[in-house]
């Protein structure tokens, strides 16, 4: 393929004459993308197939180009999913790219490179660093649906040359822009906020099906967005062949969430068909395209967190209900995966804690404890509100935290406790004031 022929399948894609779709802004990422690239290491992204990272990155070129800080001829954006490119060339293709750049786009060279789905060509890793010694003016910015994305062979090459983001499905604050609401807004709604967050619960929240409006095509998008998972971020990966074990494995999973797994408890539950060794390797299979979360038992003994179940978690509640009917009525189950997602997108450090009495999650920064978190979706019963309050009040005494909080549907109260405060909050108000407040931890 001659290098006039690569520029031409690239055009529809960048800004050098084309106007590519730029959908609807998620200015989180585009704020967490700007302070990345200004440090002018390699941004890794990385994220669940069908998240919206394509788009994220191409909203990435327009802000740069609106905001001057580069011209359409500065940039490049590459997705080595076209079936076009010739990525089994490796390296070489790259070479040919940039020298297709500066040959018919701008000889004076790029200064935001971006590699979508560059896991699917061969030797990049060498590439990359090679490319950030020879122009440290270039940004570069590479992309895929997987958390191995940053080999080993990577993070030995660019050893502290890097910097990471994880991009997810709609969050909350999203879910409401996408559906013409600017949650920043204090003449917004709040009514149909209210109603938006109780509908986003129980919702698929990639992109692309929120924006759908039948809901039999909403299920179809999203059974195949599983599919595609299953079949090319984990099959076609790791070459597994027994791909009906994997998905019985992996619906297993999914009708499991947000409860306790054992290896054990998976192979009974699926009847013994499937080895102990098998159910061990397809969980971290199902970990790496981020369909699955796996968070561990607190314990000060390694051994101990070794042994204790995990619980689980899932990437999106839509799939949940699109691949588990067991979901169709137990929406505390939903919001707890919820609330799990959200303290995932923030980068928290998680645990489960059980101690004759269970909390949700228990959240550590560095070497302390810092908050305490249970979901509850209705605490009307008596004894169920006394369950979730016990749990934290022993939690409170335990790390010498002052500070409880129980993620609602709707209810709202403060609680005095001898051990502190315990606060009732309805997941939207979480979600969208109390998440925003990363710096004083005022979010638990």
């Amino acid at each position: 393929m001659d290098e006039r022929e690569l520029i031409e399948i690239l055009n529809p894609f960048n800004f050098w004459r084309a106007k590519p779709f730029t959908g609807i802004i998620r200015p989180e990422y585009l704020s967490d993308l700007t302070k990345l690239t200004s440090t002018r290491q390699v941004v890794v992204v990385t994220g669940v197939r069908r998240s919206g990272k394509t788009t994220i990155l191409i909203q990435f070129i327009h802000h740069m180009i609106k905001s001057k800080t580069a011209e359409p001829s500065q940039t490049m954006y590459v997705n080595f999913e076209d079936p076009r490119l010739p990525i089994q060339n490796g390296h070489d293709l790259l070479d040919q790219l940039i020298t297709a750049h500066r040959a018919f786009v701008d000889p004076q060279g790029l200064r935001y490179l971006i590699l979508d789905e560059v896991q699917r060509l061969p030797q990049w890793e060498r590439w990359v660093r090679i490319q950030q010694d020879k122009n440290p003016d270039m940004h570069i910015i590479v992309s895929g649906s997987s958390a191995e994305l940053l080999s080993k062979e990577l993070a030995t090459l660019l050893t502290g040359r890097h910097l990471d983001l994880e991009v997810f499905p709609l969050d909350l604050s999203e879910y409401l822009r996408f559906h013409g609401i600017d949650p920043d807004d204090p003449l917004a709604d709040a009514e149909k906020i209210k109603s938006l967050a109780s509908e986003y619960i129980s919702a698929s929240t990639f992109p692309a099906v929120v924006l759908t409006p039948e809901p039999d095509l909403k299920k179809r998008m999203v059974l195949q967005i599983y599919r595609d998972i299953i079949n090319h971020d984990v099959a076609r990966r790791y070459e597994v062949r027994e791909i009906e074990k994997l998905e019985a494995v992996a619906t297993t999973f999914m009708a499991s969430v947000p409860g306790p797994v054992t290896l054990n408890g998976t192979r009974r539950a699926l009847g013994g068909r499937v080895s102990l060794d098998s159910i061990d390797r397809f969980s971290h299979y199902l970990e790496e395209p981020y369909l699955l979360f796996f968070l561990n038992t607190h314990s000060f003994s390694a051994g101990k967190r070794e042994r204790s179940p995990r619980k689980v978690y899932a990437v999106d509640n839509g799939l949940l209900l699109t691949v588990s009917h067991r979901f169709s009525s137990d929406r505390g189950k939903l919001l707890e995966n919820a609330v799990f997602l959200d303290l995932r997108r923030k980068g928290c450090e998680i645990y489960r804690l059980m101690d004759k009495k269970e909390v949700d999650f228990l959240i550590w920064d560095g070497t302390e404890p810092v908050g305490l978190i249970n979901v509850c979706l209705d605490v009307s019963d008596v004894s169920t509100k006394a369950r979730e309050v016990d749990g934290l009040r022993r939690a409170m005494g335990q790390f010498g935290l002052d500070r409880g909080l129980i993620v609602t549907l709707n209810h709202s109260e403060t609680m005095s406790v001898d051990e502190g405060v315990i606060e009732f909050l309805p997941y939207r108000i979480w979600a969208l004031q109390r998440m925003k407040g990363t710096q004083d931890k005022t979010w638990f």
